[in-house]
Formats: C-alpha cells, structure tokens, sequence
C-alpha cells in the first residue's frame, strides 16, 4: 500500500474551488480590461426604480428592456393602506460576483430584497434598520452589507435565507459599502460625518478611518477595477472626493457641479477613466487618472438625452456605460470610445441606481416572472426661472402619472433660506384661473450661503385639470 501525502492533493483542491471564484470576481463589471467577457445575451441591466417600485430588466447585447420586476404597488395607488406590508421606494443596488444574484434597497420601508437573475424571482426580503440605502455582497456572495444612513451602524444580512446576521459600528450614518477586488477590504462613506471608514472584512472592524473629505454628506461612493482609486461623492457641495487606496491619501478634490450624483470607471486602451453623474446640469463628467496618486483630469462631458442623469454603470468589457436619467425615466447607452450616446432606452419611473451584471441568465430567455408596471407612463419636465428673490433661483418641475393621482415634484436651486416659494398653475377646467398649487421652502443649505429643496412632493390630479405650460414658481 502507498501512502500518498495529502498536502498537495489539498492544495489542488483548494486550487479548484479557488480559480472559478476569481474569474466570477474578475468577470463582473467594473473589471480590469481585457478579464471581463464581451457583452453576451447573458448578460443583465439593471435599474432601481422609486416611483413605478420596480427593477428594470435590460438586455444589453440588444439594447432590448424586458420587462420589469414589480417590488410592490406604485405610488401611491396601495403604499398608505394600514395593511400595505410590501416594499416602498426601490433606490440602491448590487450585486453577488458569481452574477446569480442582485440586491436592491427600498429606502421607504428600509426593505432588502434579493433577486435570483436567472429567474427574476424574490429569492429573499429582509427589513433593517431605518434609511438602507446602498448594499453590495461580500465576496462569499452570500452576506449582504448595508449602508443603512439612519443610524450609526451598518447591517450584515444573510441575503440566501434572509435575516439579520450583524453589525458594524460605523459614525456618521453609512450610506455605501464597497468591497475592494480581493474582497478583504470594506469600504463605508457617510452623509454626517466627512470621513471614510476602511473596514477588515474578515475580523468586521475598522482598521483605518479617512478623515477630511470634500463635504460632509456623501450619498455615493466607487471603486475602480484594480481597487486603487476611490472617488466619494458629494452631491449638496458638487464635489468628489479622490483617495488613492494606496495608502488612504486624498490627492484631489473636483469641482463637479451642482446635485453630483454618482462615479464609476471604466479602462480604455491601458488608461483609467472616471465618469461622474451631474443631474444639476444634465451631464455626465468624463476624467482620465492614469496613475491613483495623481489627481484626475477632466476630459469632457456627455451630455444626457433625458433629466438629471443619477446611477451608471460599464459593461464587463469596458465599451458600454449605462446612465440612467432620473426626471425622464431613459438609459442613454455611451459608448466610451467615441464618448458618445448610441441608443436611450425606455425603463421604469423614476430610476436611481443602475448596474450591469455578466452571465446573469447562463441559460434560457431570462423572461420568467417579468412583468410591465412603471413602463408605461412618462414624465413631462419643465425648468423654471423662480421670479422675485435671487436672480439665479431655478425650480425645476415634473409631473408623473402615478395610477390615477399625478406626481408633482419640485427641485428648488440657488433659493433664499427661511423663505417660502408657491408653485402655481392655470386651471383649465375652471376659466383659466391661477392656482396656488403647493408652498415649499428651501430646506438645504449650501456652500455658497443659499439653499435647495431636494425634493418637494405633492399627489394630486393635475393632467387634463392644470395647464402644464402656465406652471410658475415665485417668491411669496
């Protein structure tokens, strides 16, 4: 009998198991050039839809939207009953490397809600404590980390079987957790806190806090595909941060614009490029950082077909990033060669986050368990000068239908603190008469001494009663 040593038999084993886990890692989206698969009809877009409750399904390979995943009622048709116990406001999303699965966060109900790809069924829904925001999976795509604003603390949740597993300690409210490309290192940015928490994955503590960011709200966060650039935005200052990971350092600050939105990156041709989401100015800023302990340098800016572009994301192979407008419910499709727009793309209302998964569906069409609520409606958008007050005060206004009562939105600019402002309309089913339709004032107060109204809400009917091209905003 020969007696065989187990060790390199064991090292094979772990070989084994090892290798497919890296490929699942590299194959995923944004990925070092030249490791991420070519854009295949296995391949998913997905987008967070607040207004409709929805995920959008997209087939990238035909620029084809499939359907969507329905989390719950629309605004507002069933959301305020006393017995209404499904998800409210479909914002954040990730996903698991292996590309079996997507997470989305429902900012409402503070719902985390998993999705099988293959299926688009509800693999599992967890609540968690208030304001989740943005989640992704860790590497053993299986537990699932929060950024949960509302508290002082991020969620660990088992995103298989559902339920919560942990916390984190985290101050200042987490809004993002990222993981770096080997998966050992956590990433947690803040919107009360200008810091950044760096967080060991294994042990679940911080191990470094970055301090003096741009701003101290931070709503969105990204990593570039070899893990060595982190840019945090700052959506009230119109900044992004720009820390090499290297060794925490800050190395840049840029000046993006008004209601900066989200970064990402993609790799073209040996050099690094990061977009940023401007939805003030209806753009997407393009920078190129060759070397991480450099600060970038800005290239040029697309400009978007729709509204406030918010969430976006690259394909694997690095020649697509999906930009999803939030006001007109598209995704413009850039192609990062030219740095141009080549289709946009009719989705659910109101989209926030967007991602892009590789061999989502290994098999079949993909179609099970899709429907259609949110893709039918479209949202009429109206930029106003507000009269009386400051010369440079803007409001800009939409109105969605929202099953059978519309959604009147307001986002107030440059506006006077501790003042009110009216939004009038004509009603066209009574002579004509002006109409105070709803009274806001700006509640945010930015770097430059005036204020904004993020989002002011109304649910009224205002179609075939008010005359949409009549719609003012004036200082009361």
């Amino acid at each position: 009998m020969v007696l065989l040593n187990p060790l390199p038999v064991l090292l094979w084993v772990q070989w084994l198991f090892l290798v497919p886990q890296v490929a699942s890692a590299q194959r995923q989206a944004p990925a070092p050039a030249g490791l991420g698969e070519p854009i295949s009809d296995r391949d998913r877009v997905y987008t967070g839809d607040q207004s409709s409750n929805t995920i959008t399904v997209v087939k990238p390979s035909t620029n084809e939207v499939l359907g969507t995943i329905a989390l719950g009622d629309s605004r507002l048709s069933g959301v305020i009953g006393p017995q209404y116990i499904k998800a409210v406001n479909a914002h954040g999303m990730g996903y698991s490397r292996d590309g079996k699965h997507i997470v989305v966060l429902s900012v409402t109900t503070n719902t985390v809600t998993v999705v099988r790809c293959a299926d688009n069924s509800i693999v599992s829904q967890t609540f968690v404590d208030r304001n989740a925001h943005e989640a992704f999976f860790a590497a053993d795509n299986r537990t699932i980390w929060v950024g949960t604003r509302g508290v002082d603390r991020i969620t660990l949740v088992d995103g298989i079987d559902g339920g919560v597993v942990g916390h984190i300690p985290t101050y200042g409210g987490p809004s993002k957790v990222l993981f770096s490309p080997d998966g050992s290192t956590a990433y947690a940015n803040h919107i009360r806190s200008p810091s950044l928490s760096v967080i060991d994955v294994e042990s679940q503590t911080i191990v470094h806090n970055i301090t003096g960011l741009a701003d101290t709200f931070s709503s969105d966060m990204m990593l570039s595909a070899d893990g060595r650039r982190l840019w945090v935005a700052h959506k009230m200052a119109g900044t992004v941060t720009v820390i090499n990971t290297d060794d925490y350092s800050i190395v840049g600050v840029l000046e993006t614009g008004a209601e900066t939105n989200h970064p990402n990156f993609v790799e073209v041709n040996g050099t690094t490029y990061g977009y940023v989401t401007v939805a003030a100015t209806n753009e997407t800023k393009v920078y190129t950082q060759p070397d991480p302990a450099s600060p970038p340098d800005f290239l040029t800016s697309i400009r978007a077909t729709g509204i406030e572009p918010h969430g976006l994301w690259p394909s694997a192979d690095n020649t697509r990033m999906y930009i999803v407008n939030e006001h007109t419910d598209t995704v413009d499709v850039v192609d990062t060669a030219s740095l141009s727009v080549v289709d946009t793309l009719d989705v659910g209302q109101e989209g926030q986050a967007i991602v892009y998964v590789s061999n989502a569906v290994p098999e079949g069409d993909g179609l099970l368990n899709l429907g259609t609520q949110g893709l039918r409606g479209r949202a009429k958008n109206k930029l106003l000068s507000v009269e009386g007050g400051k010369e440079d005060a803007a409001a800009l206004i939409t109105v969605r239908d929202q099953n059978g009562l519309d959604m009147f939105q307001i986002i107030g600019r440059k506006l006077l603190l501790n003042t009110t402002y009216v939004a009038a309309a004509e009603c066209t089913s009574c002579g004509g008469v002006e109409v105070p339709l709803l009274e806001f004032n700006a509640t945010m107060p930015t770097m430059d001494g005036c204020g904004t109204a993020p989002q002011v809400l109304a649910f009224f009917k205002f179609e075939d009663v008010y005359d949409f091209d009549s719609l003012r905003v004036y200082e009361k």
